[in-house]
């Protein structure tokens, strides 16, 4: 038999080496030994191409009622429910956050939240491309504005963490060369 590395084998690979990356042995331990049970969270990086405009990514700025990172922007995301795959609940977060729906999914990033108990939630986070339509609706729950910006936007953002400013520049500007 031959293994095919199409993107949905890239994707488990990358899937399993995030999470053993940040799990080491506790998983494995907490399934056998009914233990642990871990908060695991996903997140979207949603980009738009206009034509012959530059490729936008959709920005949220988060709630002053936030726990975590309060009045900041981000991309969008949130926890993955039980017997739940990281596709649905990317895509469930997705809709959810935005009302939009995406496609070309692909995984782009482990990452690590922490919070002040000192409790770290991992999580795997993923670039979508917006179907055409883009009318964003956000939840005020979670979100005071958002925006779609350009490569040249993003220095006067207030970003969760500067690692979400690299990864933004490295997507739209490797969108950017398909346009």
């Amino acid at each position: 038999m031959v293994f095919r590395w199409d993107m949905k084998n890239i994707f488990r690979t990358v899937v399993c080496t995030c999470l053993l990356s940040l799990f080491c042995g506790a998983v494995h331990c907490a399934r056998e030994e009914k233990v642990h049970k871990v908060e695991v969270h996903v997140s979207f990086y949603c980009y738009r191409v206009n034509g012959s405009r530059p490729p936008e990514i959709l920005l949220l700025k988060r709630g002053n009622n936030r726990q975590i990172a309060p009045g900041k922007w981000e991309c969008g995301g949130g926890q993955v429910r039980d017997n739940e795959s990281f596709e649905t609940a990317v895509n469930r977060q997705l809709y959810e956050e935005t009302g939009l729906r995406a496609s070309h999914w692909r995984p782009v990033d482990c990452y690590e939240i922490k919070l002040s108990d000192g409790t770290v939630l991992p999580g795997l986070s993923f670039s979508c491309r917006a179907q055409p339509d883009y009318d964003v609706k956000i939840d005020p729950r979670e979100h005071t504005e958002y925006k779609w910006a350009t490569l040249d936007d993003l220095s006067d953002i207030d970003f969760v963490s500067p690692k979400m400013k690299q990864i933004i520049a490295r997507l739209l500007i490797a969108q950017g060369r398909t346009w």
